[in-house]
């Protein structure tokens, strides 16, 4: 389905709006994940910092041992945070699709026989099932892939920026026509996706 914009955000109120709490934690999740990924780089850039400034002098290597410490804790952490806000997201995705289904179920009963005619029981449980499944993929990894990333890509950006501004600009430039580039491909993909899930219905 090729729609705009602003009616894949319809989709995500209408079927999310229900689940505004899970979808609350999964955020809150998402942003945990995306401190930590920030944060376990300073750690280890203060680790081989002090071990080069400070070699030889008193207390080094217990500074050097609690530094290691948190690295290890904010990694452990963040594999934990990573598999939670993935399983709630799934789970976020499943619940919403489910609604989706029923009320894709409901309006194709309410059609005249003239469409159940033209359209085999197969292509209807393809059509309702399956093509909704894909879209259980889109609510799930959504938010977590796409807006997750692009908030780590700000934050990196950010924390380029403190160090030096011209690598933030040149990233931050690379990063514009990456995104002007993967729009301009899913504009190409969007035909033989649709071709392929016709493909998929009518076998």
């Amino acid at each position: 389905m090729d729609l705009p914009l602003k009616r894949y955000w319809e989709l995500l109120r209408k079927y999310l709006k229900p689940l505004r709490f899970k979808v609350l934690l999964l955020a809150l999740l998402i942003f945990t994940t995306i401190g930590l990924q920030l944060v376990n780089p300073q750690i280890i850039r203060y680790f081989i910092d002090t071990s080069i400034n400070h070699q030889g002098k008193e207390n080094v290597n217990q500074t050097l041992f609690f530094t290691a410490l948190a690295f290890l804790g904010a990694a452990l952490l963040l594999q934990g945070v990573s598999v939670v806000a993935t399983y709630v997201g799934e789970d976020v995705g499943w619940r919403a699709t489910n609604q989706m289904r029923a009320d894709l179920a409901r309006h194709c009963l309410h059609l005249d026989m003239a469409f159940h005619n033209d359209h085999t029981p197969g292509e209807m449980i393809e059509r309702i099932d399956g093509d909704v499944a894909d879209i259980a993929i889109f609510f799930a990894q959504f938010v977590i892939k796409i807006v997750g990333n692009l908030l780590l890509l700000l934050g990196v950006l950010l924390v380029l920026l403190r160090e030096d501004w011209r690598i933030s600009a040149a990233l931050g430039v690379y990063a514009v026509i990456a995104l002007g580039g993967l729009t301009y491909l899913r504009q190409i993909a969007i035909p033989y996706w649709k071709a392929s899930r016709e493909a998929s219905a009518e076998l």
